[in-house]
C-alpha cells in the first residue's frame, strides 16, 4: 500500500491536455508540409483527408494553443501564483550537483522541491515555443497583412524561425519530456488523475514530501492505493517503447535534413 499525492489540479490537467494534444496535431499537419515528398508526409495527409483539411487543422490547432497558454497565465497570475516556479541559486546548485552525481563524484544526489530544474526548464520552455511559434505561426498564415506592419524581411525570417522551433520542440517533447515523464514511469497516469506515488515524490520531490508528510491534514495526501504490476501493463510498455523509438528515429531524421537544409542555404 502506498500514499498517493495530488499534482495537478482539474483545471491544469485540461490545460495540459488541450496543450498537448494542439501540440500533436500541430506536429502531425506541420512536418509533411515540409517534406511533401516523402511517403509518410502523404500518407499522414491523406489520414486527415487531403491538403485543405491539414491547413484547416494546423491553422486552428495553432490558435487553440495561443488561447490555452494566455489563458494560462492568466489564470495562474490571478488564481495563486507559484514563485518557486521561479529559477533560482537552488536550482543552478542542484545542476551541479546531479552532474557530480552522473559522473560519480558525488554518492549524494540533489534533493528537489515541488519543482526540479529540469521541469522548470521545460515548463518556461514550452512558454517560450509557444510564443515564438504562435507569433511566427501567424505571420505566416497571414503574409499581406503581416507585411502592412512589418517589414518583408520579418515575415520571410518567421519562416526559418517556425520551422527550427517546430524542431526543437518537438525533439524536446517527443524525446525529452517522454523519456523523462513516461519512459521510465509507465505507465505515468498523473495527468489524467492528477496524483502521483509515494515512491515518485519521495524520490523525485524529497524536500516537498518531508514538509507535506509533517502536516498529513493537508489536502496534498490523497488516499491510499495498491499497486500492482501486470502482464497487460508490460505489454504496453513494450509497444510504448516500439513507438517512443520510432518517434526518436523519425525525430532525429527531420532535425538531420533541416539542419543540411540551413547550412546549405545560410552557409554555403
Amino acid at each position: 500500500m502506498g500514499l498517493q499525492f495530488k499534482r495537478f489540479t482539474l483545471n491544469q490537467r485540461i490545460e495540459h491536455i488541450l496543450f498537448f494534444t494542439t501540440f500533436i496535431l500541430l506536429a502531425y499537419t506541420g512536418f509533411p508540409l515540409k517534406f511533401p515528398d516523402e511517403w509518410w508526409s502523404r500518407l499522414m495527409i491523406a489520414s486527415v483527408g487531403g491538403f485543405d483539411n491539414r491547413t484547416l487543422i494546423h491553422h486552428y490547432s495553432g490558435l487553440l494553443m495561443i488561447g490555452v497558454s494566455v489563458y494560462h497565465v492568466v489564470y495562474h497570475l490571478i488564481e495563486k501564483p507559484r514563485f518557486d516556479i521561479l529559477f533560482n541559486l537552488k536550482d543552478l546548485k542542484d545542476f551541479q550537483q546531479q552532474i557530480r552525481y552522473f559522473f560519480r563524484l558525488s554518492d549524494e544526489h540533489p534533493k528537489f522541491g515541488r519543482y526540479t530544474w529540469k521541469q522548470k526548464f521545460e515548463y518556461f520552455g514550452a512558454g517560450f515555443g509557444a510564443v515564438i511559434m504562435g507569433f511566427t505561426g501567424l505571420l505566416m498564415w497571414k503574409p499581406f497583412e503581416a507585411m502592412q506592419y512589418f517589414p518583408i524581411g520579418v515575415v520571410q525570417i518567421a519562416n526559418l524561425f517556425h520551422t527550427w522551433e517546430a524542431v526543437l520542440a518537438s525533439l524536446a517533447v517527443f524525446i525529452g519530456h517522454f523519456y523523462d515523464e513516461h519512459f521510465g514511469k509507465f505507465p505515468n497516469i498523473s495527468w489524467v488523475t492528477g496524483n502521483i506515488s509515494e515512491e515518485e515524490m519521495r524520490e523525485e520531490h524529497p524536500l516537498e514530501y518531508e514538509e507535506v508528510m509533517q502536516n498529513k491534514e493537508t489536502d496534498e495526501v490523497v488516499h491510499e492505493t495498491d499497486e500492482k504490476r501486470s502482464i497487460l501493463v508490460l505489454f504496453g510498455k513494450m509497444v510504448f517503447t516500439i513507438v517512443f523509438l520510432a518517434i526518436c528515429i523519425w525525430m532525429l531524421w527531420i532535425s538531420y535534413h533541416v539542419l543540411v537544409e540551413a547550412i546549405t542555404t545560410y552557409l554555403l
